[in-house]
């Protein structure tokens, strides 16, 4: 077994190095007949081939050492490993593949066993742009995001593929895929009122992915875009220092109570016609969505949020006149949407039917999260589902039923499980039995679908269902066989109001002897957008929890109230009171290990977070030393009047004194009695002034503590910066918890 820094280097990726098969990328062919996919290690991959109709599974190919060999002499090379030579493969017809070996491009006839090479193009066309695979294929632009730096994406393909759409200069641009030449769809963007559209492909679909939004019409001749106004908002200075004269570039940074961008909704047509700018009334303080095209593309739904996430309105835009009806709208005494779910992802939850004529509404106004079905006059017509559980989210909608995941099981509440209700009302159908978190990805024409499941200790297995639920066969099972490890645990634990169960992962170290003590170590987030205890398997918090359990430590994640996927009321205690349940619950999660593990007894214990982790990890430090012994915060979000992000958890400044009062942290420095660790990116303009606030808080406090700079990055790390973190967290928590344990 591996432990010390090596165990801590292996399992910082998470566990994909170690583990293989269990979860697959589908090939769907275009008769809706099979599925294709491979399976196994890259030295000895192998596929299978799934008859749809009987669930007859055979080898994607009978007589691999001759298909390799074809491949050889097709391509001239001889292909690496022992096994199938491909990464991915594609259907370009009922019985014929695509796939890329080394730099060449095959096709593969599942007949005969034939192999051909796609001709080369020529160097001088490919580097001209004018080679069909340049024209054809997806370019980066740099595309503008609230708060953020400019992130690279790429251009949005028409529905039936023959133009993309990206933005330059503020514009949205339009590049033919016939020639590569470009034709801007709008004059009048610039970098202070620039547009933007969403970069959910419609392409995704036939991976059986859940979208909400689509920006084409469904004849690819209208594209709905946003412009988004940022004359008046607070910009914030980021300062580089690398180059040989410093450099300071401002970012738009809407701050907690000033001014908000103004977005706006247009619908531009690519044939030359004048933009239409939806009827939307004032945009000050909203958040409009494009929801959905219906389906003759003459028509908008459009989904707008109040500032303070409070009210939503659903409206049906004429995409020619722009005029809009209202169809209804809900309010909430707290939040209604996770806001950044609305602001980042357009995660609206919002769905309308195939036909056009009904929408799914996601609402919590029982109490729990459910799903509501409405007709185009604004009319409830049902809800679809009811119950003490909440819906996560809608996966796919047919004529018949909306099939969708939910943490049904009251005994594991963090579970996710695949279910579908019919539209015409009825009782739902849970579509998976077995206890962990299950994710799905539909055929094309919807008829079955793969899903895939796992547990913290339990690797992913795979097994193909026809729509209905039943099994048509076992697709995969993950090999762990060369993953070393002691499994984590999940547990439960009691809050602090004595009655709310918590659930959390204890993560160990591979070489864990339950006679010996532990110090324990929580990695800690308690921001109120997600939950982040891994129920599945690896995990982005997992893997660092699991990681840093290899340096001799016992570590656990666990969410409090506060956070979202149980019902209202519990994520309704971070409404007007952000650290409510963060620091009681937490605690307590603390002492109720101790108390119950024997080889946590005496352990000391420390904390680390990134981000709103950041503030989390300093405040339990700060409130609770008698349980804490270290914190880190890394690029810690400590100020809540430094973003809108907090808006609509904790109102405004303006109107809401005493909830912004009691999120502050930097009162706070002068009773931390913890060892503490400040670190964050010298551009991070996110949180870099709040890293320096609390550094100076501190000082004038008279308490020690570091502060870790890491040059020129961001609010997330590169990975020399992020491996030079993890090596200054462990040195730390080495100084400052591992005395006198045995």
């Amino acid at each position: 077994m591996t432990t010390g820094h090596a165990g801590f280097d292996r399992f910082i990726n998470g566990l994909g190095a170690f583990v293989t098969g269990g979860a697959i990328i589908p090939a769907w062919s275009p008769d809706g007949k099979s599925l294709a996919f491979l399976d196994g290690t890259p030295e000895e991959r192998g596929g299978r081939l799934i008859d749809l109709e009987s669930g007859e599974s055979r080898p994607l190919v009978a007589d691999v050492a001759a298909l390799r060999e074809a491949v050889r002499t097709a391509t001239g090379r001889t292909p690496a490993g022992r096994g199938l030579p491909f990464d991915h493969v594609g259907f370009t017809g009922p019985r014929s593949l695509a796939a890329v070996v080394g730099s060449a491009q095959v096709t593969v006839d599942l007949d005969s066993g034939a192999v051909g090479k796609v001709p080369e193009e020529r160097a001088l066309d490919v580097h001209l742009g004018i080679a069909g695979s340049v024209r054809r294929t997806p370019r980066e632009f740099l595309r503008s995001t609230p708060l953020i730096d400019p992130q690279k994406a790429r251009e949005l393909a028409s529905p039936d593929g023959d133009a993309f759409v990206s933005i330059a200069g503020g514009n949205v641009v339009l590049r033919s895929v016939a020639d590569g030449r470009t034709v801007p769809l709008t004059d009048d963007g610039c970098p202070e009122q620039d547009y933007r559209f969403d970069l959910v492909d419609p392409q995704l679909a036939v991976l059986g992915m859940a979208f909400d939004v689509c920006n084409w019409s469904p004849d690819g001749s209208r594209l709905a875009v946003y412009r988004a106004d940022n004359r008046g908002v607070y910009e914030i200075p980021q300062v580089h220092h690398l180059k040989r004269e410093d450099e300071v570039v401002h970012r738009y940074f809407a701050q907690a109570g000033r001014p908000l961008e103004r977005t706006t909704l247009h619908v531009l047509d690519v044939h030359g016609r004048a933009p239409v700018r939806l009827d939307l009334g004032d945009p000050a303080d909203t958040y409009p969505v494009h929801a959905a095209w219906l389906p003759d593309g003459a028509s908008l739904v459009v989904f707008v949020l109040s500032r303070d996430c409070r009210r939503a309105e659903v409206l049906l835009a004429d995409a020619t006149t722009g005029q809009t009806r209202t169809l209804f709208g809900e309010e909430s005494e707290t939040f209604l949407r996770i806001h950044h779910d609305v602001y980042y992802g357009k995660k609206i939850g919002l769905f309308l039917t195939p036909d056009g004529t009904r929408l799914i509404w996601l609402s919590e106004r029982s109490g729990w999260k459910h799903l509501y079905l409405y007709d185009l006059e604004g009319n409830l017509l049902r809800q679809l589902t009811e119950g003490e559980w909440p819906v996560d989210y809608v996966q796919r909608v047919d004529d018949d039923y909306a099939y969708f995941t939910a943490h049904s099981d009251q005994d594991r509440p963090y579970d996710l499980h695949l279910a579908r209700v019919p539209l015409a009302g009825g009782a739902v159908e849970f579509l998976s039995e077995q206890p962990g978190v299950h994710g799905v990805m539909f055929a094309a024409n919807g008829e079955s679908l793969i899903d895939t499941w796992s547990t913290p200790a339990e690797a992913p297995r795979s097994v193909l269902r026809r729509a209905g639920g039943t099994v048509i066969c076992e697709l995969s099972a993950a090999d762990t066989s060369e993953l070393e490890w002691t499994p984590p645990r999940q547990f439960t634990a009691t809050a602090v109001d004595g009655e709310t169960e918590l659930w959390g992962v204890l993560f160990f170290p591979a070489d864990f002897d339950e006679t010996k003590q532990y110090p324990l170590i929580e990695y800690v987030y308690g921001g109120p957008q997600i939950a982040v205890a891994p129920h599945a398997f690896g995990g982005h918090f997992g893997n660092p929890a699991h990681a840093l359990a290899q340096l001799g430590y016992v570590t656990f994640v666990v969410d409090g109230r506060g956070t979202p996927e149980r019902s209202k009321a519990f994520h309704d205690v971070v409404y007007h009171d952000w650290a409510r349940g963060l620091v009681p619950d937490h605690a307590a999660v603390v002492q109720q290990l101790k108390e119950r593990h024997p080889f946590l007894s005496a352990a000391k214990v420390g904390v680390v977070g990134h981000s709103w982790g950041g503030y989390s990890a300093f405040r339990l430090a700060a409130e609770r030393p008698d349980v804490y012994t270290a914190a880190v915060s890394s690029a810690p979000g400590f100020d809540p009047y430094s973003s809108v992000l907090y808006e609509c958890y904790l109102g405004f400044p303006q109107t809401d004194r005493a909830a912004y009062r009691k999120a502050e942290v930097y009162p706070l420095a002068a009773q931390l009695k913890a060892e503490f660790m400040l670190v964050c990116g010298s551009i991070d303009h996110a949180t870099w002034t709040d890293a320096m606030k609390m550094s100076e808080a501190l000082i004038r406090a008279g308490k020690d503590h570091e502060f870790v700079v890491l040059p020129e990055q961001m609010h997330g790390y590169d990975e020399v910066h992020d491996a030079y973190f993890w090596r200054k967290v462990a040195g730390f928590f080495r100084a400052h918890l591992q005395e006198g344990i045995r």
